[in-house]
């Protein structure tokens, strides 16, 4: 092993100085979401919508906040910041202009035409329609 999360940042340009409560503090959230994901079965890693749109999904978080020794609250909360940092990766891949990432020029944006008004409503209703839009999108916890 490598060793904790401080003597890896220490080893960083610039992170020598970063306060230990920090560190210590996520590697606390680390090892919760460790926990959790354990706590899952296979299916559920590769397809974490299950966790939220499937007929069973109360049930399936109760298990796994069971298993990990946590509340529901916190196994809510951890698919939350899941999609959220999941959002946050796509727009940045996709290089969406104002976002994290950057993309193109706001003045070539400026000028592009307009998108019509319900265009999001019908793309979504393509996607349904192909079998996406089932709460979280493609991938897993990767396992």
């Amino acid at each position: 092993k490598m060793g904790g999360a401080a003597s890896m940042l220490s080893m960083l340009p610039g992170m020598a100085g970063l306060d230990k409560n920090v560190i210590k503090s996520g590697e606390q959230r680390m090892k919760v979401a460790e926990s959790i994901i354990n706590s899952m079965t296979k299916k559920e890693k590769r397809d974490p919508s299950l966790l939220v749109t499937d007929r069973s999904a109360r049930s399936r978080v109760q298990r796994i906040a069971k298993g990990s020794g946590r509340q529901v609250g916190d196994v809510q909360e951890f698919l939350v910041q899941f999609q959220q940092m999941r959002t946050m990766m796509s727009r940045m891949a996709k290089g969406v202009p104002g976002g994290p990432g950057g993309g193109e020029d706001e003045m070539a944006m400026a000028s592009a035409p307009k998108a019509k008004s319900g265009n999001r409503a019908s793309r979504r209703a393509k996607a349904n329609k192909a079998g996406k839009g089932k709460g979280f999108g493609g991938g897993g916890f990767g396992k």
